[in-house]
């Protein structure tokens, strides 16, 4: 006999059966919606976190945390394959450049600047741009605001290579200038930047009122073919940058005049650290207060430039001397600086959906914000007001 036709005959009979009185439910409430609004200015301890989502590249989201509560204050979407943001100087509005298709995965590519503002994440205008930009694992060199906040530089590459502009004022798209074997956009005043070039030479530019770009000089070679420059620099000044060389050597460019030069040569490393190296995809910090660069160091040969670091080494940049070692929790592929008197150490891992938290100063572990996406790449704290 099928007992399991003989159980289920009798679950039917049961359930035809009229129960003696029906049950109580309770009436449920509409939700009620409402909207928060944030400061107006970024605080000093408020940091955005990008999820580059890389398993899923059409949702790329951009997370703002207060990392003195731990706090998750809100979120951005950036489109395909999210890129980093750019942050006016002032922290209360910034942009972003996002790339859509019109069937999602496919069809026609509409890149785009979208402007937002801090105090709701709301979107205050958009400018359609060249649909070329230049879409990697995030670079915060891909597109940066001048100086002054008027213009928006944008990094394309197709391959050909060229800089738009946006004049962010006007919210309108006012060129496009070809920029042959030169990418990447590091400013050095409200009206300069230089680029970094395929034969370890920078090349100048300048912008005009308008927003037009001319190239100027460039420069010898600075960087030797057996140990270039990474395309991570730091700012450590109004007109100097500091690159990384893949052995961890440190070169300072001052593009303060009509050519970039560099001023300062040193070592990230001794005799007693030489199988250290430099790595990850955001590996270096600079606070400006302090004159203190941070690195994320492992061991490992010369080509192991993308690996994660260990450690956190703190360097006196004036002095071209390493003050102090920081041994992380676990391993990071990015870390960051709060600028303020009292910085934050920040850190992530590529696959792990935590925001490490340290204290700058003497590198005690203050916490960590988890539940974040896993594919998690450059950290932006926020700027000095001015």
């Amino acid at each position: 006999m099928n007992v399991w036709r003989i159980a289920t005959s009798a679950a039917l009979a049961a359930a035809m059966v009229p129960s003696a009185a029906p049950a109580q439910t309770e009436e449920l409430k509409s939700e009620e919606m409402y909207q928060v609004e944030l400061a107006e200015q970024m605080r000093p301890h408020w940091v955005w976190v990008n999820d580059v989502s890389f398993t899923r590249p059409l949702d790329g989201r951009a997370y703002l945390l207060d990392a003195d509560s731990g706090q998750f204050l809100g979120m951005v979407s950036g489109g395909y394959a999210q890129g980093p943001l750019q942050i006016a100087r002032d922290g209360k509005r910034f942009s972003m450049v996002s790339t859509y298709y019109s069937r999602g995965t496919r069809g026609e590519r509409t890149d785009v600047a979208t402007f937002y503002d801090i105090k709701t994440l709301d979107q205050t205008g958009e400018v359609v741009i060249p649909p070329k930009h230049f879409i990697s694992l995030p670079i915060l060199s891909t597109a940066r605001l001048s100086d002054d906040d008027r213009f928006l530089l944008v990094y394309n590459f197709t391959p050909e290579q060229s800089v738009s502009v946006v004049d962010v004022a006007a919210s309108k798209l006012v060129g496009e200038t070809a920029t042959p074997g030169c990418a990447l956009v590091y400013p050095v005043a409200p009206r300069r930047f230089f680029m970094q070039c395929s034969d370890s030479a920078l090349q100048a530019v300048s912008i005009s009122e308008a927003g037009a770009l001319s190239l100027e000089a460039t420069t010898t070679k600075l960087f030797s073919d057996d140990d270039p420059a990474n395309e991570k620099p730091v700012r450590i000044a109004p007109a100097e940058w500091l690159f990384i060389t893949r052995d961890s050597e440190v070169r300072i460019v001052d593009g303060a005049g009509a050519v970039p030069k560099v001023k300062a040569k040193w070592s990230l490393l001794d005799k007693d650290t030489a199988e250290w190296r430099i790595g990850g995809l955001q590996p270096s910090a600079y606070h400006a207060g302090s004159g203190r660069l941070y690195t994320l160091m492992h061991v490992g040969d010369r080509d192991t430039h993308k690996d994660p670091g260990t450690e956190v080494w703190v360097y006196d940049v004036a002095a071209g001397k390493r003050v102090q070692r920081i041994k992380l929790d676990g391993p990071a592929t990015a870390l960051a600086v709060s600028e303020d008197a009292e910085p934050l150490l920040y850190t992530v891992m590529f696959g792990v959906d935590e925001l490490a938290i340290y204290d700058a100063r003497d590198g005690t572990r203050r916490r960590g914000i988890t539940g974040l996406g896993n594919s998690l790449s450059v950290i932006q704290p926020a700027p000095v007001a001015p």
